[in-house]
């Protein structure tokens, strides 16, 4: 394959857009983009792995300010803001060939591994990152574990941010829109001394909610508030020694997330809930058998607010969350390189859900989550003259905590806190060599020892003979004794997981590669008690075996398609849901599955002014097996969860020169998914149907350095599913819809 520099240029603008590189004088034209998808720098078109790769330039040009922008663009991706049953905008629910987590709790761990330079966020919490002045977003499709640090089984999304220059230089980029929205950000390049640089980045960003919060008071959730610091320090003492030091804040301040009820009823475990006040004493006058919607005194569907109200009564969303990195690249000889990164990650959250959404007291949750990361990584790195090879050993520790005050009107034992204090450590050696039988012939190899302790302490206190829910702090102060407290439990797992690639190049410009490799996630316990139980549940691992073929195909000079096939074999899997006869969700090892589906890339330059892009993903999943105990109530017919069958995105931009020597680019973004489930056990109410949104906006550029850009998201103002969650014991059905249409003006200033 050829290896093209990404920044070659004509002219002296340069701005990347995905796998393209537009040059001021040249237009649009094919370049490779650099990737590090295999712990080395290669060209994108060399890596015989399923990987999507895009700038930060174009993220921004795509008014993608979150991570979870992603899932648009790349095919067979499913990336939620907000996750199920937590009440939270800020945990990430992702999903990458129907592989991921839908729990939210410090005892489930995410089954996309979410990295920023390097460094795990161990979880899902928190997760929802906003995309600021990144040098590149990598999304790797298919279990990772013999190159990255924690295994990860279903894929992994590399956030890489920019390196300072050599020049002192700096960005501003204001936006404002829809909703009162406004954003500003500005990065600041300062070099200090020959071998000293630093850059630092600082986000302030705001928002109105686009749910009418009809009770409780406060503003209205799918809001935005957003402050964000980020600092980079590159130090090179010598040609052979990089040490780079990072550290990043972000705080956030927010309404819940925007759950909207789409249906409540009464059950056969529950017929009262109807009255909305008092619990057993039969339904209040009139709201016999769920009462007439002109009753506002009855808790029924007149509650239903889809798509764009609520009248929940409890919203919080406060996250607070830093970390430290320092990573120390070495070259030992001119074969060897030695990299070490050491991190430590701290985070701080209060969050809270109206389950029932209606002005009454039915259902609601208050969760108060702690957590702390150390890890520190080793990888030494060789490449020789047929082989290269990598090496790694990765450690991490991890503190967490998560009680959740429960209130309810379903049982007198209600208000109670309930929860977990957790301690887990992980460790792994890893290693992968490439070897070319070949000039074009090349086999990849790679081995992966995982060791994980995870420990466990259940809690659960029934709070009763206070005038007000005290916090649980002062539960324990005044000695109330825990109906659950069995002290720390310990799990043990280990594996050996493992990758083989062979690659060939049929042509100079086409390569074909199949692999098969073995993913896995470990067991763990379950959080949620709500009755007094000797041994709390747990559940063991979960296992995948991935078979792919792939082509990366550079067919003309203006003509770029990659295409990957797949068919995942899928063992144990976690699934998280509701029992018939419990409130609170349970992971279990629920089932075997396969999972098959095919995914296209394509880029295409017809003429210099010219950019046609886009991806097509397919993905069929079935449960094969189930297992014969199984607690929850999914069937071999139920689909499985955030996993669409088709989705694609189609993109267009044009460059029109003005005699000025300014320049217009209109942009197009269309994109569609098809039926999506969002509930293990599948549920109607909570189904999302198919969409298709169109994004349109145009971009001035005044010149070199100031720069315009007007849009509108979600032209046709679709109404659409993006989260859903259900409880057939309770009786309710919760669905977050995403924003309507909304325009934005952004203004961007380079120096």
């Amino acid at each position: 394959m050829r290896k093209k520099l990404l920044a070659a240029t004509i002219g002296s603008l340069l701005l990347p857009v995905g796998n393209l590189t537009f040059a001021a004088e040249s237009g649009f034209s094919i370049e490779e983009v650099l990737v590090t998808a295999r712990k080395r720098e290669e060209s994108l078109q060399d890596t015989p792995l399923a990987v999507t790769a895009v700038t930060g330039q174009s993220l921004e040009e795509r008014d993608m300010t979150q991570i979870s922008a992603i899932a648009d663009i790349a095919p067979n991706v499913n990336f939620s803001f907000s996750g199920t049953s937590s009440g939270s905008g800020s945990a990430a629910v992702v999903y990458i060939r129907g592989v991921g987590q839908n729990d939210f709790t410090p005892v489930t761990d995410p089954g996309v591994g979410i990295y920023v330079d390097d460094v795990y966020l161990g979880r899902t919490l928190g997760s929802v990152l906003d995309v600021v002045d990144l040098e590149r977003l990598e999304v790797l499709r298919g279990p990772q574990g013999t190159l990255f640090g924690r295994n990860s089984i279903g894929g992994a999304i590399s956030l890489t941010t920019r390196d300072p220059g050599e020049e002192l230089a700096g960005k501003i980029r204001a936006t404002v829109g829809e909703d009162q929205r406004f954003s500003i950000y500005g990065t600041l390049e300062v070099p200090m001394g020959d071998n000293l640089g630093a850059i630092f980045t600082a986000l302030r960003k705001t928002r109105d909610g686009y749910v009418d919060r009809n009770a409780g008071g406060g503003d209205d959730p799918g809001d935005e508030d957003v402050t964000g610091l980020r600092a980079k320090f590159v130090w090179t003492p010598s040609e052979d020694l990089t040490i780079k030091l990072s550290g990043d804040y972000t705080k956030e301040r927010e309404e819940s997330a925007p759950e909207v009820m789409v249906d409540f009823y009464e059950t056969a475990q529950f017929p009262n809930f109807y009255n909305a006040n008092v619990f057993g004493n039969g339904a209040p006058p009139g709201c016999a058998g769920g009462g007439p919607l002109t009753n506002p005194g009855c808790a029924n569907d007149q509650y239903a607010g889809a798509p764009y109200d609520t009248w929940a009564t409890l919203s919080q969303n406060d996250v607070d969350q830093w970390g430290l990195s320092l990573q120390v690249e070495w070259a030992l000889s001119d074969v060897w390189t030695l990299k070490s990164t050491t991190a430590y990650r701290d985070m701080d959250a209060q969050f809270s859900r109206d389950a029932d959404a209606t002005p009454f007291l039915i259902f609601q949750t208050t969760d108060d989550y702690e957590q702390d990361q150390f890890s520190q990584e080793f990888q030494l790195s060789g490449t020789f003259d047929r082989m290269s090879v990598i090496g790694g050993v990765f450690y991490m520790e991890e503190e967490a905590s998560g009680p959740e005050l429960v209130e309810a009107i379903i049982a007198p034992a209600f208000p109670m806190y309930i929860g977990t204090i957790t301690d887990n450590e992980n460790w792994a050696v890893y290693g992968e060599m490439t070897y070319d039988i070949s000039e074009k012939l090349h086999l990849t190899a790679g081995l992966r020892y995982t060791d994980e302790t995870k420990r466990n302490d259940p809690i659960a206190y029934a709070v009763r003979g206070y005038a007000t829910t005290p916090s649980l702090s002062q539960v324990i102060a005044d000695g109330v004794q825990p109906f659950i407290s069995r002290g720390y439990r310990e799990l043990e797992f280990d594996e050996v997981t493992w990758r083989t690639t062979l690659a060939y190049d049929l042509f100079d410009e086409v390569s074909l590669y199949a692999t098969i490799s073995k993913g896995f996630k470990s067991g763990g316990f379950d959080q949620r008690h709500t009755a007094p139980r000797a041994n709390p549940a747990t559940y063991e691992p979960e296992t995948l075996i991935l078979y792919e073929l792939g082509m990366k195909a550079d067919l003309t000079d203006t003509l770029r398609v990659n295409i990957a096939a797949f068919f995942s074999d899928y063992e144990d899997m976690h699934v998280s849901a509701n029992p018939p006869d419990d409130i609170g969700t349970v992971t279990v090892n629920a089932a075997e599955g396969e999972i098959k589906g095919i995914e296209v890339e394509f880029t295409y330059v017809p003429v210099p002014e010219l950019l046609i892009e886009g991806s097509l993903g397919f993905q069929d999943a079935e449960y094969t097996e189930l297992d014969p105990g199984l607690t929850v109530e999914v069937t071999e017919q139920d689909d499985f969860i955030r996993t669409p069958e088709l989705s694609w995105n189609l993109s267009a931009s044009y460059i029109i020169e003005l005699d000025s020597g300014s320049r217009i680019t209109p942009r197009m973004d269309w994109i569609y998914k098809s039926e999506i489930q969002y509930e293990p056990v599948n549920n109607k109410d909570v189904e999302g149907d198919s969409y298709k949104r169109l994004n349109l906006s145009v971009a001035y550029e005044f010149n070199d350095n100031l720069k315009f850009s007007l849009g509108v998201n979600n032209v046709t103002d679709e109404e659409y599913i993006i989260a859903g969650d259900s409880n057939g014991l309770l009786g309710y059905s919760l669905v977050v819809y995403d924003r309507p249409r909304n325009w934005y003006l952004s203004a961007e200033y380079n120096f």
